[in-house]
């Protein structure tokens, strides 16, 4: 079987720094080469280190280059987006990297693929679908915003696609309700881990030696994860244990409101509308070289929110390449993830669990398939920073349950989230959508 991945082109696909996707794309490729031909392409412009053709690992990475003027449309619609303007969403916009697509598409003719897995991105699939008629073409959304599109364009790009996936069962349940017609067109594929990224065993008699404790939050430093309410949290959790230290890594990167939260969710937008209001002032200033570059960020605003005495327990890392990141996941003592919006996944509270760390994160989308409440973490209501802090609180307290939910933990993120488990069920799914491609 032939298969193809066709990713954003935001998405940086190869280690060590990735994002997301990309991230995902790599985990389920790689297992997938094993037993099929299997191609993924990318954006030339976040692969500049690259060949335009690598094959490593058993698969075949085509980079294409985007044009100038379409990432700068592009990004020039997200700022709009992040600034509250009525627009359509860039997410899903047709005019977003039109001629990356039909190059992609033109190349996936040539090819012919038996199955096309697009990446998040609807928008390509007509044009993958006027060149590619007799491909199978799976559509897989990662993160929860169909409420927030325009419904009547995406029916019709998902009108051509043989199967829609998601990887979550809430976004699968999300999708169904949103549109009766993709019933029957449904499937769940998970996320995963790289078992081998996670070798090393947690070290608990270490970690319960009375040395000061580590608590972890990994992924966008951006206002739909609920930064500034772990922040919050971790204020009440220091009048408890003064030495107590939070690493924050990620990138400084955030997400438009409007593509985060349904327009339904009035209480949530209100909540963190005034994290996104754009401060024009300091802006100005970064460029004059009169504040520092991040000035008016959310990170930068983050970091001025705290007092002295907070700012010196709280280490704001950026984003780390993954091999530094899981030992920091094995050396934390809780891990948090506080999202606000509703979760398509959550990677980072997965990866948390296969290091044998516990886990306190939020009620929020696909979080609640992977972290079990009681067993391998704590879970709490959303936007609730003494909830947050009680359970940080009742984890720092008791050595024991810390290393009970943490053994859990990795167990289950062991035994049912393995790239090589989660490729397994996908290429049974191709198999039953797939037919020869005539020659």
């Amino acid at each position: 079987m032939k298969i193809a991945f066709v990713n954003q082109p935001f998405d940086r696909i190869l280690p060590p720094l990735q994002n997301s996707v990309g991230v995902c794309t790599y985990g389920l490729a790689r297992p997938l080469a094993k037993f099929a031909n299997v191609i993924v392409y990318g954006s030339r412009d976040l692969h500049k280190d690259a060949p335009q053709d690598l094959i490593t690992d058993g698969i075949r990475f085509r980079f294409l280059p985007s044009r100038a003027r379409e990432r700068i449309l592009f990004t020039l619609h997200r700022k709009l987006n992040m600034s509250g303007v009525p627009i359509s969403r860039a997410i899903t916009a047709a005019s977003a990297y039109p001629s990356f697509v039909r190059e992609v598409a033109m190349e996936l003719r040539k090819e012919r693929c038996d199955v096309i897995h697009i990446q998040n991105f609807s928008q390509y699939v007509p044009a993958i679908r006027a060149q590619n008629p007799h491909a199978k073409i799976v559509y897989q959304q990662h993160a929860e915003w169909l409420p927030q599109h325009n419904y009547p364009r995406l029916a019709r790009r998902f009108q051509d696609v043989d199967l829609f996936a998601t990887v979550s069962d809430f976004l699968g349940d999300t999708a169904r309700r949103h549109f009766p017609m993709l019933a029957d067109r449904l499937a769940t594929i998970h996320n995963g881990i790289d078992p081998e990224e996670f070798r090393r065993e947690k070290d608990y008699r270490a970690a319960n030696s009375g040395r000061n404790k580590r608590i972890l939050y990994a992924g966008n430093v951006s206002p739909s994860k609920g930064v500034h309410v772990l922040l919050a949290a971790f204020k009440r959790v220091v009048e408890r244990y003064p030495d107590v230290r939070l690493d924050i890594a990620g990138s400084h990167f955030s997400y438009p409101l409007l593509d985060m939260f349904s327009s339904e969710d009035e209480a949530a937008i209100a909540s963190v509308k005034p994290w996104y209001a754009p401060n024009y002032a300091a802006r100005i200033k970064a460029l004059l070289s009169l504040a520092p570059k991040d000035a008016g960020s959310y990170a930068f605003r983050l970091k001025a929110s705290l007092s002295p005495e907070l700012a010196a327990k709280v280490s704001f890392l950026g984003q780390l390449p993954h091999a530094e990141l899981t030992d920091r996941y094995a050396e934390a003592d809780i891990f948090v993830f506080p999202p606000i919006n509703q979760e398509g996944f959550g990677l980072p509270p997965l990866e948390a669990m296969a290091a044998g760390t516990p886990v306190v994160a939020t009620r929020s989308g696909g979080i609640v398939e992977t972290v079990r409440d009681g067993e391998t973490g704590l879970l709490v209501a959303k936007n609730d920073a003494q909830a947050l802090a009680e359970a940080i609180i009742q984890l720092l307290d008791n050595d024991a349950l810390r290393e009970s939910m943490g053994r859990a933990a990795r167990a289950r993120a062991l035994g049912h989230f393995t790239w090589d488990r989660i490729a397994e069920r996908a290429y049974a799914i191709y198999e039953s959508l797939s037919v020869p491609v005539p020659v």
